[in-house]
């Protein structure tokens, strides 16, 4: 008897530590989802602000694209009508300088039509004087 007493008892301490030993376990695989769980939870929120950083960047990056395009366009838009402009004014010198060498040209023409009149009249007087 005093065996089968002996082995109830070791029988029971096995049992109590194995009874511990499942408790220990238990917790200590609750905590490690709750730690697990907690992780997550952190990478999750860590994924979302990179996602939202990520957007707000881009949002401010097509914000300054488009205020660069716009810039661009208006710099283009002042660079064409100062082009105008000084084509403008080219033309209006061409023109300015055709003018005057139209008026030098018929006043050159009209002197030397002066010229030949006054010369063939000379000739003619020459002529009748020597008549």
């Amino acid at each position: 008897m005093e065996a089968m007493y002996f082995a109830v008892g070791v029988l029971t301490m096995v049992l109590v530590a194995l009874s511990a030993l499942a408790v220990y376990s238990t917790v200590m695989v609750l905590k490690l989802k709750k730690r697990t769980e907690e992780m997550l939870r952190d990478i999750q929120n860590e994924a979302n602000n990179i996602y939202r950083h990520i957007n707000d960047t881009e949002s401010c990056l097509r914000t300054e694209m488009r205020l660069g395009e716009q810039q661009l366009n208006s710099r283009q838009d002042q660079l064409t009508e100062h082009v105008d402009r000084l084509e403008q004014t080219i033309y209006e010198h061409i023109n300015q300088f055709e003018r005057k060498l139209d008026r030098r040209f018929d006043k050159l023409v009209d002197t030397y039509l002066l010229v030949k009149e006054t010369e063939k009249a000379e000739k003619e007087s020459k002529k009748l004087i020597k008549g």
